[in-house]
């Protein structure tokens, strides 16, 4: 079990259709709105709209796999190649377990597609449909790689801190300096400090993204910043204060968590790094 499987289960049993549940109990991860996930998702339920194709919680783990680890460049084959290589094992893991990823074939219909009209989310319903536990099966195996992602990631890995000298500033884009912290085994390597070079309009957060920076810790940040961060998949912390190395330790130890702080006060003027 697991905090998301326990949470798609339970979203399935409030009604929700097995995409939707399955996606949006992960909107921690991909930073989604919980409606904006419902109606993403909404028409992949019962086999992509009861055709009773691909499952829909299948079509759901693909999903969530997609906004945290998808490509973007149409010529980059080689990663093409990985991510479809990782929904091909992804796939494999729930069949392995359920002996398919269609629909009709894990429910034992006859026919090929279904009425568009859903049925009642009746008691005997949830007894006789297997599909609450197909839900909580696929955000298990969700889990379970987003996890041993991370895992690795935390091996090798550079964080960025917006600072005044040594400590975390409050405003990204008016940081006097950002502290560079190489990271293996979860452990600092190296400490290097590196000026503001200025907080052009979306200039900061790519500057960064291209020093191969994966997480960005900071006190406040603006809702442009944050965009570009999540686009080059840089992991955004902001909310933080006090010592720099103090705030990236606390991090590695999974003690520091974002807590959303977004910069208000010019997110109408293009700084904070908008």
């Amino acid at each position: 079990m697991s905090k998301h499987s326990d949470y798609a289960k339970e979203l399935f049993k409030r009604g929700y259709n097995c995409s939707q549940s399955v996606f949006s109990a992960f909107c921690d991860e991909t930073l989604l709105d919980f409606e904006d996930a419902l109606r993403i998702s909404s028409p992949f339920g019962g086999g992509m709209g009861r055709l009773r194709e691909v499952c829909g919680a299948v079509s759901g783990m693909f999903m969530v796999v997609g906004v945290k680890y998808g490509y973007t460049d149409p010529a980059d084959k080689a990663k093409k190649s990985e991510h479809y290589k990782l929904i091909q094992a992804l796939a494999k893991r729930f069949e392995d377990k359920n002996k398919s990823i269609i629909c009709r074939e894990l429910l034992e219909l006859s026919s090929k597609s279904d009425s568009p009209v859903p049925e009642d989310r009746t008691e005997a319903y949830y007894k006789e449909r297997p599909c609450a536990e197909l839900v909580e099966y696929a955000a298990e195996i969700l889990d379970e790689y987003i996890q041993m992602r991370k895992m690795e990631e935390k091996h090798m890995m550079k964080i960025a801190v917006a600072a005044e000298g040594k400590n975390v500033t409050e405003h990204f884009g008016h940081c006097v300096n950002f502290l560079i912290y190489d990271v293996e085994n979860g452990k600092i390597t190296n400490e290097e400090s590196i000026p503001n070079p200025g907080h052009r309009p979306g200039f900061l957060p790519n500057f960064l993204a291209d020093r191969g920076v994966n997480v960005i810790i900071s006190g406040g940040m603006g809702g442009g910043a944050v965009d570009i961060f999540n686009e080059r998949n840089v992991e955004v912390v902001v909310g933080a204060s006090g010592d720099a190395k103090t705030a990236v330790e606390n991090y590695l130890k999974g003690e520091l968590r974002t807590t959303g702080s977004i910069c208000h006060e010019h997110q109408h003027h293009d700084e904070c790094g908008k």
